[in-house]
């Protein structure tokens, strides 16, 4: 890895207005719905914040439509660290080994489906060197767009970079700051342009109920837009548009089915939420089907359905939970999440919680 980030600056004043959006996380349509939604036009520049690849089942297309889109002149990119996973496994900074392991914990991978295209396997070590070969001779000009793009574009109105920064020059800035830097959104340090960056999932930063729209910090001028595409069941694409600078509009995209409440719900009160990072359990008492635990993150006990916990590298955690129930009226239209035990989760305008009453799809 190169000492210092790549760094691009681009003049957008030919343009009318700056789309900007990250982790589209491997979904094609998604991405193609984004364009459609913002009204994206060749008088309009796009900025994508890093992480087009991994966790969704379309990254190869996607691949290929950003870099067709990047041939106008008008469409920038920088590099996120789901993205950088050829060029780590490429340079020996991720082993064969690793990357083995890596195909046998995730669902989708872009692996996958050059593997697919190449008619050949992934199971074993010697058929994943085999793979390699292939997928660095075959796919040279996607692996070459993705080792072009710079770690930083910087402009007259922001900065814009996939995980985070330290408080130093751009130009003296280290790669794995920029690809993986956890919850920079909570950084202290003050920054003189806004920075723009994905990577940390906006509804990480929630302390009591989830809001999946992008999460600004005033006090370091640091905006979130990772709307956990392809990574969270309520997950979603969020978007800016900048004009003259400024955030003129913004939105969303998410490809969850849309259903209708039959019945009201009052708001919950004093709701618990427990989110990545702040999912570690500690087993009281394991019960068939639920279990008692200590909850660190809000120094209390917990009733977690078992399904709910796992095991990682000797600890104990919980998936992101919320008992959290939104007020809606009859009639209101939610986006599904998920069903469960504890009832329908849906999301409405951002906002997530469980929904217990009768319901339709629309």
């Amino acid at each position: 890895m190169c000492k210092f980030a790549k760094y691009r600056f681009l003049d957008t004043s030919r343009f009318e207005r700056v789309i900007v959006l990250s982790d589209v996380h491997g979904d094609a349509d998604g991405f193609k719905a984004v364009l459609d939604k913002s009204c994206f036009s060749e008088k309009d520049a796009l900025i994508i914040v890093g992480d087009i690849l991994e966790k969704g089942g379309s990254g190869l297309p996607l691949l290929h439509h950003v870099m067709e889109l990047a041939k106008t002149g008008r469409v920038f990119m920088v590099l996120g660290n789901n993205d950088a996973l050829f060029i780590d496994w490429r340079d020996g900074i991720t082993s064969d080994e690793a990357m083995l392991n890596y195909t046998r914990i995730v669902t989708n991978c872009t692996l996958f489906e050059m593997g697919r295209e190449l008619s050949l396997p992934w199971n074993t070590l010697e058929e994943l060197k085999t793979l390699k070969k292939a997928i660095f001779y075959h796919y040279a000009d996607e692996i070459a767009f993705l080792d072009s793009l710079p770690h930083i574009i910087e402009t007259d109105f922001a900065v814009f970079v996939h995980a985070g920064l330290d408080d130093r020059p751009l130009s003296e800035q280290k790669p794995e700051t920029c690809l993986s830097k956890p919850h920079f959104g909570t950084d202290k340090h003050r920054f003189d342009k806004t920075v723009i960056v994905g990577h940390w999932p906006a509804s990480n930063y929630c302390e009591s109920i989830i809001n999946v729209a992008p999460y600004y910090n005033e006090v370091s001028n640091i905006i979130s837009i990772d709307g956990g595409n392809s990574l969270k069941s309520w997950g979603q694409i969020n978007y800016l548009v900048f004009r003259s600078g400024a955030v003129a509009e913004s939105g969303y995209y998410d490809s969850l089915p849309k259903i209708r409440v039959l019945e009201a719900q009052k708001e919950s009160d004093n709701p618990t939420l427990l989110i990545h990072p702040k999912t570690l359990v500690e087993i009281i008492n394991r019960g068939k089907t639920e279990t008692l635990c200590f909850i660190p993150a809000i120094n209390s006990e917990k009733t977690i359905v078992n399904e709910k916990i796992y095991e990682y590298r000797g600890n104990c955690y919980c998936w992101d939970y919320t008992d959290y129930k939104p007020e809606l009226a009859a009639g209101d239209i939610v986006s599904l999440c998920q069903t469960d035990e504890y009832g329908t989760l849906i999301k409405k305008h951002g906002i997530v919680g469980y929904y217990t009453g009768r319901w339709e799809f629309t």
